[in-house]
Protein backbone atom coordinates (compact mmCIF):
# COMPACT_ATOMS: atom_id res chain seq x y z
CA UNK A 1 0.00 0.00 0.00
CA UNK A 2 2.87 2.11 1.13
CA UNK A 3 4.46 1.65 -2.26
CA UNK A 4 1.23 2.75 -4.36
CA UNK A 5 0.94 5.55 -2.58
CA UNK A 6 4.66 6.96 -3.19
CA UNK A 7 4.26 6.03 -6.78
CA UNK A 8 1.39 8.12 -7.15
CA UNK A 9 2.97 10.65 -5.20
CA UNK A 10 6.10 10.79 -8.04
CA UNK A 11 3.59 10.67 -10.77
CA UNK A 12 1.59 13.63 -9.61
CA UNK A 13 4.59 15.67 -8.90
CA UNK A 14 5.92 14.63 -12.61
CA UNK A 15 2.76 15.98 -14.44
CA UNK A 16 2.93 19.25 -12.29
CA UNK A 17 6.12 20.29 -13.31
CA UNK A 18 5.71 19.65 -16.57
CA UNK A 19 2.76 21.65 -16.87
CA UNK A 20 4.63 24.35 -15.13
CA UNK A 21 7.20 24.42 -17.93
CA UNK A 22 5.00 24.82 -20.31
CA UNK A 23 2.98 28.04 -18.55
CA UNK A 24 6.29 29.63 -18.41
CA UNK A 25 6.92 28.90 -22.11
CA UNK A 26 3.76 30.53 -22.67
CA UNK A 27 4.84 33.94 -21.32
CA UNK A 28 7.93 34.06 -21.57
CA UNK A 29 7.66 34.80 -25.42
CA UNK A 30 4.30 37.02 -25.83
CA UNK A 31 3.19 37.60 -29.55
CA UNK A 32 4.34 40.99 -31.08
CA UNK A 33 1.77 44.10 -30.48
CA UNK A 34 -0.46 44.31 -33.55
CA UNK A 35 -1.38 48.29 -32.25
CA UNK A 36 -0.19 50.42 -34.80
CA UNK A 37 -1.07 53.40 -32.57
CA UNK A 38 2.12 52.29 -30.08
CA UNK A 39 3.42 55.32 -28.40
CA UNK A 40 7.18 55.64 -30.18
CA UNK A 41 9.72 55.02 -28.26
CA UNK A 42 11.36 58.54 -27.77
CA UNK A 43 8.18 59.75 -26.51
CA UNK A 44 7.74 56.70 -23.39
CA UNK A 45 10.11 58.51 -20.70
CA UNK A 46 8.56 61.78 -21.08
CA UNK A 47 7.55 63.41 -17.68
CA UNK A 48 3.64 65.04 -17.64
CA UNK A 49 5.04 68.26 -18.09
CA UNK A 50 6.72 67.31 -21.23
CA UNK A 51 3.77 65.90 -22.25
CA UNK A 52 1.84 68.93 -21.71
CA UNK A 53 4.32 71.17 -22.95
CA UNK A 54 4.11 69.60 -26.26
CA UNK A 55 0.31 68.83 -26.34
CA UNK A 56 0.29 73.30 -26.12
CA UNK A 57 2.97 73.61 -29.14
CA UNK A 58 0.59 71.26 -31.27
CA UNK A 59 -1.93 73.41 -30.06
CA UNK A 60 -0.29 76.82 -30.42
CA UNK A 61 0.77 75.07 -34.39
CA UNK A 62 -3.44 74.58 -35.34
CA UNK A 63 -3.78 77.90 -34.30
CA UNK A 64 -1.40 79.70 -36.40
CA UNK A 65 -2.35 77.21 -39.40
CA UNK A 66 -6.35 78.49 -39.03
CA UNK A 67 -5.08 81.75 -38.91
CA UNK A 68 -3.12 81.46 -42.07
CA UNK A 69 -5.98 80.27 -44.02
CA UNK A 70 -8.59 82.82 -42.60
CA UNK A 71 -6.19 85.14 -43.48
CA UNK A 72 -6.22 83.87 -47.01
CA UNK A 73 -9.91 84.50 -47.04
CA UNK A 74 -8.77 88.25 -46.50
CA UNK A 75 -8.83 89.17 -49.99
CA UNK A 76 -12.12 88.38 -50.76
CA UNK A 77 -12.39 92.22 -50.83
CA UNK A 78 -10.70 95.36 -49.95
CA UNK A 79 -12.39 96.38 -47.00
CA UNK A 80 -11.86 93.00 -45.80
CA UNK A 81 -8.29 93.20 -46.15
CA UNK A 82 -7.43 96.19 -44.87
CA UNK A 83 -9.46 96.00 -41.54
CA UNK A 84 -8.00 92.35 -40.86
CA UNK A 85 -4.30 93.01 -42.05
CA UNK A 86 -1.71 95.69 -39.93
CA UNK A 87 -0.58 96.85 -42.99
CA UNK A 88 -2.11 100.45 -43.12
CA UNK A 89 -3.29 101.16 -39.67
CA UNK A 90 -3.91 104.65 -39.88
CA UNK A 91 -5.72 105.25 -42.94
CA UNK A 92 -7.65 102.12 -41.79
CA UNK A 93 -8.86 103.44 -38.59
CA UNK A 94 -9.77 106.48 -40.77
CA UNK A 95 -11.50 104.52 -43.25
CA UNK A 96 -13.94 102.53 -40.69
CA UNK A 97 -15.03 105.54 -38.95
CA UNK A 98 -16.52 106.91 -42.32
CA UNK A 99 -19.50 106.88 -44.26
CA UNK A 100 -17.73 105.77 -47.19
CA UNK A 101 -16.35 102.21 -45.76
CA UNK A 102 -20.26 100.99 -46.47
CA UNK A 103 -18.96 102.28 -50.14
CA UNK A 104 -15.54 100.37 -49.93
CA UNK A 105 -16.95 97.08 -48.17
CA UNK A 106 -19.79 96.56 -51.07
CA UNK A 107 -18.38 97.65 -54.53
CA UNK A 108 -15.53 97.00 -56.71
CA UNK A 109 -13.06 100.22 -56.28
CA UNK A 110 -9.34 101.00 -55.86
CA UNK A 111 -8.20 102.45 -52.12
CA UNK A 112 -5.28 104.25 -52.35
CA UNK A 113 -3.96 103.88 -49.04
CA UNK A 114 -1.04 105.81 -47.45
CA UNK A 115 1.01 104.29 -44.89
CA UNK A 116 1.35 105.72 -41.53
CA UNK A 117 5.05 107.86 -42.14
CA UNK A 118 2.86 109.87 -44.78
CA UNK A 119 0.99 111.01 -41.52
CA UNK A 120 3.84 112.57 -40.48
CA UNK A 121 3.44 116.17 -41.83
CA UNK A 122 -0.44 115.96 -40.88
CA UNK A 123 -0.55 114.56 -37.13
CA UNK A 124 -4.08 117.00 -36.83
CA UNK A 125 -5.35 113.64 -38.48
CA UNK A 126 -6.63 112.45 -35.38
CA UNK A 127 -9.05 115.17 -35.29
CA UNK A 128 -10.80 114.05 -38.04
CA UNK A 129 -12.30 111.33 -35.95
CA UNK A 130 -14.38 114.16 -34.10
CA UNK A 131 -17.94 113.54 -34.29
CA UNK A 132 -17.88 117.74 -35.93
CA UNK A 133 -15.49 117.04 -39.00
CA UNK A 134 -17.48 113.49 -40.04
CA UNK A 135 -18.09 115.65 -43.06
CA UNK A 136 -14.25 116.23 -43.72
CA UNK A 137 -13.50 112.91 -42.85
CA UNK A 138 -15.51 111.23 -45.73
CA UNK A 139 -13.69 113.90 -47.84
CA UNK A 140 -10.54 112.61 -46.69
CA UNK A 141 -11.13 109.29 -47.93
CA UNK A 142 -13.33 110.14 -50.63
CA UNK A 143 -10.03 111.30 -52.14
CA UNK A 144 -8.02 107.99 -51.70
CA UNK A 145 -11.10 106.33 -53.54
CA UNK A 146 -11.19 105.19 -57.36
CA UNK A 147 -14.38 103.75 -57.78
CA UNK A 148 -13.06 101.37 -60.47
CA UNK A 149 -10.21 98.42 -60.04
CA UNK A 150 -7.30 98.75 -61.27
CA UNK A 151 -4.12 96.64 -60.51
CA UNK A 152 -0.65 99.07 -60.42
CA UNK A 153 0.00 98.58 -63.72
CA UNK A 154 -3.37 99.73 -64.97
CA UNK A 155 -3.37 102.62 -62.75
CA UNK A 156 0.33 103.80 -64.14
CA UNK A 157 -1.15 104.13 -67.31
CA UNK A 158 -3.51 106.64 -67.07
CA UNK A 159 -2.83 110.18 -67.12
CA UNK A 160 -5.83 111.14 -64.69
CA UNK A 161 -8.05 109.64 -62.63
CA UNK A 162 -11.64 110.25 -60.85
CA UNK A 163 -12.07 110.09 -57.02
CA UNK A 164 -14.93 109.04 -55.58
CA UNK A 165 -14.96 112.90 -54.09
CA UNK A 166 -16.05 113.64 -58.26
CA UNK A 167 -12.45 115.94 -58.48
CA UNK A 168 -10.26 114.91 -61.55
CA UNK A 169 -6.71 114.82 -60.42
CA UNK A 170 -3.35 114.47 -62.22
CA UNK A 171 -1.39 111.32 -62.69
CA UNK A 172 2.54 111.74 -63.57
CA UNK A 173 5.19 109.55 -63.96
CA UNK A 174 8.08 111.89 -63.56
CA UNK A 175 10.22 110.42 -61.28
CA UNK A 176 7.93 107.92 -60.17
CA UNK A 177 4.60 107.68 -60.70
CA UNK A 178 2.75 110.53 -58.72
CA UNK A 179 -1.33 110.84 -58.33
CA UNK A 180 -1.82 114.67 -57.32
CA UNK A 181 1.12 115.23 -56.54
CA UNK A 182 1.72 111.95 -54.05
CA UNK A 183 4.06 109.70 -54.40
CA UNK A 184 2.48 106.16 -55.70
CA UNK A 185 4.16 102.90 -54.33
CA UNK A 186 5.13 99.72 -56.84
CA UNK A 187 2.76 97.16 -57.14
CA UNK A 188 -0.95 96.84 -55.60
CA UNK A 189 -2.79 94.20 -53.68
CA UNK A 190 -5.65 92.70 -55.91
CA UNK A 191 -8.55 91.05 -53.75
CA UNK A 192 -11.86 89.46 -55.48
CA UNK A 193 -13.46 92.72 -55.51
CA UNK A 194 -11.22 95.79 -56.09
CA UNK A 195 -7.79 96.58 -55.06
CA UNK A 196 -5.14 98.48 -53.12
CA UNK A 197 -2.14 100.34 -53.94
CA UNK A 198 0.05 102.36 -51.31
CA UNK A 199 1.48 105.50 -51.42
CA UNK A 200 3.73 106.83 -49.54
CA UNK A 201 2.07 110.39 -48.97
CA UNK A 202 -1.56 111.91 -48.76
CA UNK A 203 -3.65 112.79 -51.54
CA UNK A 204 -5.55 115.39 -50.06
CA UNK A 205 -5.13 117.62 -46.80
CA UNK A 206 -8.21 118.74 -45.62
CA UNK A 207 -8.84 121.95 -43.93
CA UNK A 208 -9.44 121.63 -39.90
CA UNK A 209 -11.18 124.22 -37.41
CA UNK A 210 -9.57 122.46 -33.95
Amino acid sequence: MTRIITTLSFCACILFSACSSIDSKDTATPLPSTDKTETPEGLKNLSEAEKRGMRLLKRRQDEKNNTAQVKEKNLSSVYKYLTTSDEYPIFTTLMRKSAISKHIHSHSVTVLAPVDKAFDIFPEYKYLLRPENEELLNAFISYHVVDSAYDYKEFADHSQLTVHSGESLELTNRDGIHFNGAHVRSGSINTNLGSIIGMDDLIFYPKLTK
